[in-house]
């Protein structure tokens, strides 16, 4: 099997190297990890922009990441899947895993992720598709490898997706560095939570002479709302891995729970 390995947060982020790294270590497949030259968070399942398009060998991090083939595109992670699928980087991929987002990709919010729009190409292409994302919680270091063992056990359900039409497991993982605390899998519908209504912005005035006023948000935490134990942020908030089958038409009619009993 060849997975087709994406992110938003670029090629320089350590959780695409991590997620990577985890799923060629655990011999699922032949790893191909193409991500953006620079972070496109946010940019969902925009095109690249019409002009010259570049791959570049990209080196890993660290030395334990040596011999995965990987390359930097300088556009969007759609633009990742196209240049995976049609570059002639090898055979085609059989599988599309994107992630390790920095960050949750929950509620509603799933239509501006990079990360979940990435997968969403891939599963139009009728490829089993898997979005993996990791809770931050400020500058507190991120527990990649909770989010890649989270990845691991759940990519064989992907198989089961085979055939089914255009649908992405969106996975959502607590921050939670050992293992033994994440209190399980559990499938979820989509929160109701909107970026839009917990961020500041606020106008100030540019020191450039041309008459333009800078914009600042910011992400204000003390409006985040309550959420239901069944829907993606309630489960992470409570401990779990959250798991919520996506297609473009809204949440996927796919009863998961016979294949998580067994994680």
């Amino acid at each position: 099997m060849r997975i087709l390995v994406v992110n938003d947060d670029g090629i320089e982020s350590l959780g695409v190297w991590a997620l990577a790294g985890a799923l060629r270590d655990a011999g699922l497949g032949e790893v191909l990890l193409v991500a953006p030259e620079v972070e496109q968070s946010g940019t969902s399942m925009a095109l690249p922009y019409q002009r010259e398009l570049t791959l570049r060998a990209a080196a890993p991090p660290v030395p334990a990441y040596e011999g995965i083939a990987a390359y930097a595109f300088n556009g969007t992670p759609v633009g990742c899947v196209l240049a995976g699928m049609l570059a002639g980087l090898g055979p085609r991929p059989d599988v599309v895993v994107s992630g390790i987002n920095r960050g949750l990709n929950s509620g509603t919010n799933v239509l501006l992720s990079g990360t979940v729009g990435a997968a969403m190409l891939g599963a139009m292409w009728g490829l089993p598709a898997l979005a993996v994302s990791q809770m931050f919680v400020g500058d507190a270091p991120m527990p990649w490898g909770t989010a890649a063992w989270a990845a691991v056990r759940t990519f064989p359900l992907l198989e089961g997706l085979r055939g089914r039409g255009p649908v992405v497991l969106n996975v959502n993982v607590p921050h939670i560095h050992e293992l033994d605390e994440v209190r399980g899998f559990r499938q979820t519908r989509l929160s109701s939570f909107f970026y839009g209504d917990v961020v500041d912005a606020a106008l100030e005035e540019a020191a450039d002479g041309e008459g333009r006023r800078r914009l600042t948000m910011r992400f204000n935490r003390e409006r985040l709302p309550q959420f239901a134990d069944d829907t993606d942020d309630g489960a992470v908030r409570a401990g779990y891995v959250s798991l919520t089958p996506l297609s473009p038409t809204g949440a996927a009619a796919l009863d998961l729970a016979p294949a998580l009993a067994a994680l």
